[in-house]
């Protein structure tokens, strides 16, 4: 409705500039008026884009670790492939891995970490974390707090208390 209104008045705003000589000065009005009605518009579309992107990231790394979890009762550990998980998952083909690279990173038995690491500058990245406490899985997602192409840090399990790494934030699967 705005951007509607915006197009009306804009010829009317220009047909009272006397014309011929003064074309310049209509063409820079035009200049100035057309960013300031799309700017709004085309942000909230990005942004929205954006989220959406991040949104199937975050989802995906959280069902990894869910996976995780299962592919733990019935093997007794954890996978390093993506492929293993996809099947625990119950897909035949991997996310869309146009705007992220999905990988898992084994650092011992006791536990497992899911990344998806934004291949846009504009995107944040995520870590799953999957950790033996006891004899049982507990999971941590956790997002970077700024984003950019970089893998996010581990999180932390420290006598049974999980913690995101530096320079992320937990957030709810």
């Amino acid at each position: 409705m705005l951007l509607n209104r915006s197009f009306h008045l804009l010829p009317v705003t220009l047909s009272r500039i006397p014309s011929s000589r003064n074309w310049q000065l209509k063409v820079a009005l035009a200049a100035l008026t057309l960013p300031v009605v799309f700017s709004p518009v085309s942000e909230a579309q990005v942004s929205q884009t954006l989220k959406a992107k991040e949104s199937q990231a975050k989802q995906f790394v959280g069902s990894m670790n869910k996976a995780q979890q299962v592919y733990y009762a019935e093997k007794a550990g954890f996978t390093s492939s993506v492929s293993n998980l996809l099947v625990y998952l119950g897909l035949q083909v991997k996310p869309d891995a146009a705007n992220y690279s999905y990988s898992i990173g084994m650092v011992n038995k006791a536990a497992v970490f899911n990344y998806g690491v934004s291949k846009q500058a504009n995107l944040k990245s995520f870590v799953g974390g999957v950790f033996l406490v006891g004899n049982k899985p507990q999971t941590m997602l956790c997002i970077n707090a700024a984003p950019g192409k970089t893998k996010p840090a581990n999180p932390t399990n420290t006598k049974g208390v999980l913690a995101c790494g530096a320079n992320t934030a937990k957030i709810a699967p």
